[in-house]
């Protein structure tokens, strides 16, 4: 594992020196988990919302500094802070009906596409993580989508670690006693 973290490293190192090369394997790396992200937070536009953390990562990532750890904590603290943005100017919007039903089309042929593609499985576990509260809907993708640590999601959150911990371990008890959780693998889930 750790040969992997330094290649990481060294990928994220060439991207602060300006290789496009390397920010753009970045992108490949961590977008997907970006978007998984968005879309378990419920967010009308997740691709949208991830090209405005790219665009704030490319232009803030000559001042990071850190490990691979971090630039996950630091790329998903990016998330967070876009994602409440985005929310708070939605609320601005005085065309928030006509948002939300082009969202909810756009949504609706996602989840056919996913559907036809996967069986859509990754959508319905993030419906039913999206049944989970706000706070431990987030703790619990930031956890298990993100592979964050305890302190890693205390610090993206704003929250002190036990009360992440609390978050996490209900969020993930609430989804082993879902109605729709069929698989028994899905019941052994770790808080740890």
């Amino acid at each position: 594992m750790r040969p992997i973290l330094e290649v990481v490293e060294a990928v994220i190192e060439r991207a602060k020196a300006g290789d496009t090369d390397a920010l753009a394997h970045l992108w490949r790396t961590y977008q997907h988990l970006l978007l998984r992200y968005f879309r378990g937070k419920g967010m009308a536009e997740p691709d949208d919302l991830a090209s405005t953390v790219w665009i704030e990562v490319a232009s803030s990532l000559p001042r990071f500094e850190g490990s691979e750890h971090d630039f996950r904590r630091w790329l998903f603290t990016i998330a967070a802070r876009r994602r409440i943005d985005d929310i708070r100017s939605s609320k601005r919007r005085s065309d928030l009906d006509d948002r939300n039903r082009v969202a909810e089309t756009r949504l609706a042929a996602r989840a056919a596409a996913d559907e036809a593609e996967d069986g859509g499985a990754l959508e319905r576990a993030l419906a039913i993580v999206r049944s989970l509260p706000g706070d431990q809907a987030e703790a619990v993708l930031l956890r298990v989508i993100a592979e964050l640590s305890i302190s890693e999601i205390a610090v993206v959150m704003g929250r002190r670690e036990g009360a992440v911990r609390v978050l996490v371990h209900r969020g993930l008890k609430r989804l082993q006693q879902h109605p729709d959780v069929t698989d028994p693998r899905a019941r052994t889930i770790s808080t740890a």
